[in-house]
C-alpha cells in the first residue's frame, strides 16, 4: 500500500485499509499521515520537502531523494514496490487538489498494469480501477460509476448492476456515454472486449467520517 500527500482519508479508514495489505509505504509526508493515523510504517520515500517534522524519519526506515529529479515521489515509490514482488499495489491519498497529479497517477496505474500486477486507487469517497476484460466491484445503491476509455474505443459484452446497461455498447475518446451511471445493486460487473479502462466508483456515502 502507497499512502501519498493528496486529500487525506480518515484515519480509520487507513488502518483498516492498512490491515488488509503486507506493507505500507508512505510517500513523502504520507508517511506522516500514517505515523499520525497509529499505523506503522514500513518504509518512507520521497524528497520530504512536504514533511512538517522531518525529525519523524529518525524513527522510521526511509529512502531520501534530492527534490530536484526526474520522476515523482510516487513513481520512485511504485518502482520500489515492483521491486518487492507484490502482486497488487494499492494507492491511497492520491486524490484532491491538482488535476496534473491525477492525471499522472491514472498513467502510474496503467504502469503497473503494464507489469502485469493489480492497480487500484482506493480513497474513503472515490476508489479508481484499472481492467482489460472483465471487472466486478462491491458497491451501494446509487454509487456513481464512470468508465474511460483509457487507449481509445471500448467495447461493453455484458454488464450488470447498472442502472443505464451497457452490454452492445461502445465507447471511445470524445464520447460520454459511461460517464455518471449509477449502481442499482451491491456490485456492479463489466466485461469488455480486448482493450484496456478505467472504472471510476464515486461514493453516494462515504464508509468513514
Amino acid at each position: 500500500m502507497l499512502v501519498g500527500n493528496g486529500a487525506k482519508n480518515p484515519p480509520q479508514f487507513l488502518r483498516d485499509l492498512a490491515k488488509s495489505v503486507d506493507f505500507v509505504i508512505g510517500v513523502d509526508a504520507g508517511a506522516e499521515t500514517l505515523l499520525e493515523s497509529g499505523v506503522k510504517v514500513d518504509l518512507a520515500i520521497g524528497d520530504f520537502d512536504s514533511l512538517r517534522n522531518k525529525d519523524l524519519l529518525k524513527k522510521i526506515n526511509h529512502l531520501e531523494y534530492p527534490k530536484e529529479k526526474d520522476y515523482s515521489d510516487t513513481e520512485i515509490a511504485v518502482t520500489h514496490a515492483l521491486s518487492l514482488g507484490y502482486d497488487e499495489i494499492i494507492l491511497t491519498n492520491m486524490l484532491g487538489g491538482r488535476t496534473d497529479h491525477l492525471l499522472f497517477n491514472l498513467s502510474i496505474l496503467y504502469r503497473i498494469f503494464k507489469e502485469g500486477k493489480s492497480a487500484k486507487i482506493l480513497e474513503n469517497k472515490e476508489e479508481i480501477y484499472i481492467f482489460n476484460s472483465s471487472i466486478e466491484v462491491k458497491t451501494d445503491i446509487n454509487d456513481i460509476i464512470s468508465i474511460f476509455p483509457l487507449l481509445g474505443k471500448i467495447s461493453f459484452k455484458d454488464s450488470r448492476g447498472l442502472y443505464y446497461p451497457l452490454t452492445g455498447k461502445s465507447v471511445e475518446l470524445g464520447e460520454t456515454l459511461t460517464l455518471s451511471n449509477y449502481a442499482v445493486s451491491n456490485s456492479v460487473f463489466v466485461e469488455i472486449e480486448e482493450s484496456i479502462a478505467i472504472l471510476i466508483l464515486k461514493r453516494a456515502k462515504p464508509k468513514y467520517t
